[in-house]
């Protein structure tokens, strides 16, 4: 950590009952980086007509450049460059394919594959690759499989390469493919075919190749300029004018300005030279752009914006908070028009060079530069601007200098850099630069400020202390919630509580502040990046858009449309910046209506995943590619907002500020080519939105809940079914800067949770279908619909919080809410008082496997199911499993994770109806989806013939059901990656195996394959003498079940026994001295008996 600029006093609670670390968040001395001035010296310079003009052109000739197709991406494997990085990048698709075209028919002797060697999870997605040829591209014949193997590349293993005899292959295509009937990414270094003729010349270097689809990760290796659209322009301009005409403006000089130009056009001979060709664009451009700034709504002469390199580092929804992800450098700054009112438009549709009739035209704009240093080397993350246009407050990340620091495009350098480098802080100033301050510290990163309407000031922050769910594995990462604070920094207190993370707040003209939420509570880790709104005070949290569809993966950046309900957005993927196409919002024809998306921008497309909704009535802007980011709504057809050409969105100096409309027009407002341009805010006051009475009482303790009617919105259930409501929590996985992200589970065969689940308590239903319950505050929860038994019958995959004190009332589930409520009296439940919640058997901790459901299998199932030849092939056996080697290979052994046999047995024969966590879904839970009413487990035991031999009690059965209803999570807790002393992992003991192999070699292989019956599950954790290869071999006389036929131990004083015994007691004492996560679990509600019996 870093000393010199904090004095942390942390506080930190280990909860012996549940396993997961709560962080208080850190309080600050002094402020990092020595002492902040109280005011900065902006830097003032004029902006250069010639240089406008030119990047002006530039502009126009760069939007001319065919976008990214397939064609283009798979050039990269036959460029002759060989690094070890990806060359093409299919998107996901099954029997994803790359191939090339020689030109024509020849033989062929060798091929050549270099593998991409920067990326572990993907390095053997290719060891199936198979070759096919073909002479026309239509028919194919494989030719080589490559059956599993692995190959390298530039380093390490080498490259594949196949040999085919001197003139026995010729063909024109060559196709490499990966046969896969689920989606897999096909990705390699670089390809070489080679032939008869001249053995060292490579046929494919440079000829034309394809491949099977793009991906976000897909860029163009060779770039076509298409023709000059003229016409195109020049209509265009025609649709803008004949709309400014209803808005008052005089555009006759403007049409004749088009009509001049299109004359031109149409005296152009067909075969005029490009030269001539580009000139008559470049007329009808500069003719269009004079309108395009004629807007009335381009009523203001200064305009704010941030100048910062691009992020680089690991773009992700859930990443873009991290201090180093971007370069050094920037400011917050302001373009100012200098000839009085409308100047700075005026000047920007025409910028008049240096040698051009100075008098003719207004003064060139300034540029100033506010921070100009003030603050030391860093970047602006995130901005905003006080609604009386005098403040603004901002994020900055310091940096040690110009550099980013070493490691800082690894993620896996995300612990060391979290220690190493300042976190951002809030800063606040006037626009003159006089006033600066800065209003947070701490050892958490508080970024992207916005006003709350009261002069509050909400942002995003990392105090939360919780880690991301996923790639965690290695890496180090946190994620965000909403907290606000008074306008001078005290009174931080937190809005939102979400395990996954929520982003990029913007308050709305009604008040609200709209934010992005990433979730995946049992649904897709990708799809759900929706939008909600919160008021400033932390209460009322909802989704109102796309938490219930696919495409486009996320919505994000949404602020409001003066004078309208609709909002602007970027529409985004999940691995990406928020860019892409620029979008409205109309939330006003339901929350999961894709029809209600916008599209402004239709050339450009979503960095990641696909994209659903309408093009705008007018038709948009038919970009060719590129990304826009940072949208500012001038009105329902008028845009500011960044936008960078090409197919890279983090291209560091690629963004510049433009006007954008529905008519199709996009016009370059400035540009600097040394650094990206983002957040353009018109500089001047705006109206203060609505002030909401605040209604939580941070005294007050819980929040109180009242649902009207808990059947609305399940017209498939009877009304009478619906009994109770669970209330539960997902539980977060913690973060902390001195042991970083501790994990709860990562992709493998047997994951079926992201989290911990804490049943917080049933609550019942009242004869109306009404219920009133309480739930604490700033905590995660959903819930479910239960009947009689308290058995699942509808569950939410989604979760909410709730401030001290808040008052929130509902009709029922109202996922979709284009239906109107039913007409009732007022609810019974809210005439009377919360009843308390019936708790969960095992109390308000998270559920345990181990723990909490293991015993009722020991003691119902066990006798049966077990063994060499368990009953049905279901063996419930509590014996503890190892992790997955085929992931260990990938990311080394993890002592703590690991789960037991039985758990093992019930996910992979899916005994237990589950929503799984790698469902790529975003659909509205259906009645009866998941649970114990639809788990073969529960059906099973508690039907004949099992009734016959099995007899659960109450407590049993509510024990199961519980379980399975909260998904059927194994770990009540988490792992610690930088525990004092690692755990003993047991499953994992070689050794013992080896040991134990050696005696059962010599006892049992006989009549048993050794390996079959020398298995570390089938270890009793609780009594060292219940371990089935001590059982099963032992005289009944002396306490064994001779399951073995004849007795191979006829006493428990048998050497052999003994030594057996021996070895496993040691294993569990080491155990139960250095346990492993699940083995906590027991710890925290002790059930074993006695860690060992003398023989």
């Amino acid at each position: 950590m870093k000393q010199h600029s904090r004095h942390l006093q942390a506080v930190m609670f280990l909860a012996g009952l549940t396993g997961y670390t709560l962080c208080i968040a850190a309080v600050d001395a002094a402020p990092p980086g020595g002492v902040v001035p109280s005011a900065t010296r902006p830097r003032v310079a004029a902006v250069s007509g010639d240089e406008q003009r030119s990047l002006i052109e530039e502009d126009w000739l760069q939007s001319l450049v065919e976008p990214l197709t397939t064609q283009s991406d798979a050039a990269g494997a036959v460029d002759g460059v060989k690094d070890g990085k990806y060359a093409f990048h299919t998107g996901g698709d099954p029997c994803p394919w790359w191939q090339v075209d020689l030109g024509h028919v020849q033989p062929i002797t060798r091929l050549v594959v270099y593998n991409r060697l920067d990326y572990a999870p993907g390095l053997h997605n290719a060891d199936t690759l198979v070759v096919l040829t073909s002479d026309d591209g239509q028919q194919w014949t494989q030719r080589y499989d490559n059956e599993g193997r692995h190959f390298g590349g530039i380093s390490g293993a080498p490259p594949l390469e196949v040999v085919f005899p001197d003139g026995a292959l010729q063909a024109r295509f060559v196709r490499l493919q990966i046969p896969s009937d689920q989606p897999i990414l096909f990705h390699l270094d670089e390809v070489e075919i080679y032939g008869p003729d001249d053995p060292s010349r490579n046929l494919a270097l440079h000829q034309p190749a394809d491949q099977s689809s793009l991906s976000q990760w897909s860029t163009a290796k060779v770039h076509k300029r298409r023709g000059f659209p003229t016409e195109e322009c020049l209509a265009r301009g025609r649709r803008l004018a004949a709309h400014l005409h209803t808005c008052g403006v005089d555009v006759a000089p403007h049409l004749a300005a088009l009509d001049r130009a299109e004359r031109q056009l149409q005296m152009l001979p067909g075969d005029a030279p490009e030269s001539e060709q580009r000139r008559v664009y470049f007329a009808a451009r500069w003719a269009v752009r004079q309108l395009v700034f004629a807007n009335p709504l381009l009523d203001f002469d200064q305009l704010l914006f941030v100048k910062r390199f691009t992020q680089e580092a690991y773009p992700d929804v859930c990443l873009n908070h991290m201090p180093w992800v971007s370069r050094p450098g920037g400011d917050l700054c302001v373009l100012r028009g200098e000839g009085g009112a409308g100047s700075l438009f005026r000047a920007i549709a025409d910028p008049a060079p240096v040698t051009g009739d100075a008098a003719a035209a207004p003064p060139p704009p300034s540029l100033t530069c506010l921070l100009n240093g003030a603050l030391g080397p860093g970047h602006v993350h995130g901005m905003d601007l006080s609604w009386d246009g005098t403040r603004v407050v901002f994020g900055y990340a310091m940096a040690r200098s110009d550099q980013p620091p070493e490691g800082w495009l690894d993620r896996t350098q995300s612990y060391r850099l979290r220690r190493a480098e300042e976190p951002i802080h809030i800063f606040e100033t006037a626009v003159d630069g006089s006033a600066l301050r800065q209003l947070t510290t701490g050892e958490w990163s508080d970024l992207d400020p916005t006003y709350a309407p009261n002069g509050n000031i909400v942002f995003v922050s990392e105090r939360c202390g919780t880690s991301l769910q996923c790639n965690e594995y290695d890496k180090d990462e946190t994620s965000c919630n909403l907290y606000v604070m008074r306008p001078d920094g005290s009174g931080i207190r937190r809005m939102s509580v979400s395990k996954d993370g929520d982003y990029l707040p913007h308050t709305l003209d009604n008040g609200l502040i709209a934010y992005t939420r990433w979730e995946y509570h049992e649904r897709s880790w990708a799809y759900i990046q929706s939008i909600w709104t919160v008021r400033p005070d932390g209460t009322g949290a909802d989704a109102i858009f796309k938490q219930h569809f696919v495409d486009p993966w996320a919505l994000e950046d949404t602020r409001s449309i003066p004078g309208s309900a609709k909002l602007v957005a970027i529409a985004t993927g999940h691995h990406t910046l928020a860019t892409g196409p620029l979008v409205i919002v109309d939330t006003a024809g339901g929350i999961n209506t894709p029809q209600g998306i916008g599209i402004v921008t239709l050339g450009v497309q979503p960095p990641e995943g696909g994209m659903d909704g309408v093009p705008v009535a007018e038709g948009g802007v038919q970009d060719n590619g590129g990304f826009y980011s940072t949208p500012w709504a001038l009105s329902e057809k008028f845009f500011l907002a960044s936008y960078t050409h090409g197919d890279v969105s983090t291209n560091p100096v690629g963004y510049g500020l433009y006007l954008v409309d529905v008519f199709g027009n996009k016009e370059l407002i400035y540009r600097d080519p040394a650094i990206s341009c983002f957040i353009p805010i018109p500089l001047r006051a705006r109206r203060t939105p609505p002030i909401l009475p605040e209604l939580f009482n941070p005294i007050a303790g819980d929040a109180t809940c009242v649902v009207s009617d808990v059947s609305f919105g399940c017209e498939d259930l009877d009304p009478q079914q619906i009994r109770y409501i669970r209330v539960a929590e997902p539980i977060g996985w913690p973060y902390d800067n001195q042991l970083g992200g501790q994990r709860y589970g990562e992709k493998g065969p047997t994951l079926i949770n992201w989290t911990p689940i804490r049943i917080l308590g049933d609550v019942p239903v009242e004869a109306d279908g009404s219920a009133h319950f309480r739930v604490p505050p700033d905590t995660a929860v959903y819930f479910q619909l239960l009947d009689e038994n308290r058995m699942e019958l509808r569950r939410m995959r989604s979760f909410v919080s709730f401030q001290p004190g808040e008052r929130r009332a509902c009709a029922g589930c109202h996922e979709s809410r284009g239906v109107a409520p039913r007409l009732s009296p007022g609810p019974l439940a809210a005439t009377l008082p919360p009843p308390t919640p019936l708790p969960a058997p095992w109390g308000s901790g998270p559920v345990s496997f181990l723990r909490d459901i293991q015993p009722i299998l020991d003691r119902h199932c066990v006798e049966c199911h077990s063994g060499l030849q368990p009953a049905g092939g279901h063996d419930f056996f509590g014996g503890l499993t190892e992790w997955s080697s085929q992931y260990e290979q990938m990311w080394g052994r993890v002592p703590g994770y690991g789960f037991n046999r039985a758990f093992e047995t019930i996910n992979r024969a899916q005994l237990v109806a589950i929503a799984e966590p790698n469902l790529q879904d975003a659909s509205i839970t259906p009645v009866l989806a998941y649970g114990a009413h639809k788990s073969r487990l529960y059906t099973t035991i508690t039907q004949a013939p099992h009734t016959q031999r099995v007899t659960l009690t109450d407590d049993e059965r509510l024990r199961l059901t519980m379980w399975m209803d909260a998904n059927a999570p194994y770990h009540d807790g988490f792992v610690n990656k930088r525990a004092d002393a690692p755990a003993y992992d047991l499953a994992q003991d070689v050794e013992l195996r080896g040991k134990l192999h050696e005696v059962h070699q010599k006892r049992c292989a006989s009549c048993h394959e050794t390996d079959a019956i020398t298995r570390l599950d089938w270890i009793d954790i609780h009594r060292t003498e219940g371990s089935l290869f001590l059982r099963a071999p032992l005289a009944a006389s002396a306490g064994g079940t001779e399951k073995c036929g004849s007795a191979v131990y006829a006493s428990a004083d048998d050497p052999d026994y003994q030594a057996v015994f021996a070895l496993v007691d040691d294993a569990l004492a080491r155990a139960w001295a250095h346990p492993r996560r699940d083995l906590q679990a027991l710890m925290r509600y002790p059930l074993r008996q006695s860690l060992t019996r003398s023989p």
